[in-house]
């Protein structure tokens, strides 16, 4: 969808006196144009009824709101530097789309354009997106996989506000009495990696190990999936929900993703999903098992000694969600 827009882009043609703009979609809620300055910098224009709340400038994005003759206002992100025009496509892309609300009042679809303005803001603070490497990509597919699952038992709300990997938290998910820690493998693998002592370690909370298994795969097989397919599955069941939804975007920028064609092309499939009790003899390290001052313990653990703590991966969502 960038590549498009790029296009759109490069097809334009001011002159050395006006600048140019068209309509991105006339079906969107908002009125989005895309345009192009008298100096040839990359444009992208919201024309909305609200006054738009003062915003600083944004790296190499001069971010600017004045009011017109109709009596509507002008939002207008400036791209000041053509070596970041592909992070600026994915900028445009990402706010388009993500308040693309059909059915939702125009004033909503803006907050949720602001709202995404300003987790970019901490993207761009912390250096432009880096592309998630395979890895990467593979853990935050196991984690919306079983954010779907837990959807369905606990309900969309209770689900993203357990979600709390994004946010560097011990586990991925997090309830008040339960965690579970998702971890994903590939066909034939016997062990997994374990990023710390406290990772596994029980407190307050019941632990969960969940494992998916899940193999590369082709485009068009029934149930594959890519980053992106998924990523939008979470966001159709979160439709209804704006509030909820929000905080789904938020963990997917703290969880460094933004939506990218590179995230289209490598498809997985789902070959099968193990839970585990981590409980007393669990093989596992825990912070009272280390010497003073020793932490942030990495370590791998054989699958074959966790078969005895295998649980029925059903009857526990079934449980957990009553």
């Amino acid at each position: 969808m960038a590549n498009t827009l790029d296009s759109r882009w490069d097809l334009l043609n001011s002159d050395h006196i006006h600048s140019v703009f068209q309509l991105y979609d006339a079906d969107h809620p908002l009125d989005f144009y895309i345009g192009k300055s008298v100096k040839q910098q990359r444009l992208l224009l919201l024309v909305t009824p609200q006054e738009p709340p003062s915003i600083r400038d944004m790296r190499a994005i001069c971010i600017q709101s004045f009011r017109r003759d109709d009596g509507k206002w002008s939002f207008l992100l400036t791209l000041d530097s053509t070596d970041l025009a592909p992070v600026f496509s994915l900028l445009c892309v990402d706010l388009i789309e993500t308040s693309r609300n059909k059915g939702k009042p125009a004033d909503r679809s803006l907050n949720v354009v602001l709202k995404r303005l300003s987790n970019w803001r901490k993207l761009f603070e912390h250096g432009l997106p880096d592309l998630l490497s395979e890895n990467e990509v593979r853990g935050l597919c196991g984690e919306l996989l079983f954010l779907l699952r837990l959807c369905e038992q606990l309900g969309a709300a209770a689900s993203v506000k357990a979600w709390v990997g994004p946010k560097r938290a011990d586990q991925d998910f997090q309830s008040l009495d339960t965690a579970w820690e998702v971890k994903t493998i590939r066909p034939s693998a016997d062990k997994i990696n374990i990023s710390s002592e406290a990772q596994l370690q029980a407190t307050t909370r019941a632990i969960y190990l969940v494992i998916f298994e899940l193999a590369d795969s082709l485009e068009g097989v029934v149930d594959a999936f890519s980053l992106n397919i998924l990523v939008e599955k979470v966001r159709a069941r979160l439709a209804e929900d704006h509030d909820v939804g929000e905080l789904f975007e938020e963990g997917l920028v703290a969880a460094g993703y933004v939506a990218r064609p590179e995230y289209g092309v490598q498809i997985l499939i789902e070959r099968s999903l193990s839970i585990f009790s981590v409980k007393l003899g669990f093989p596992c390290i825990t912070g009272e098992m280390l010497a003073p001052g020793v932490n942030r313990v990495s370590y791998e653990i054989l699958l074959s000694a966790c078969e005895k703590f295998r649980i029925d991966s059903s009857s526990l969502l079934e449980r957990r969600g009553k």
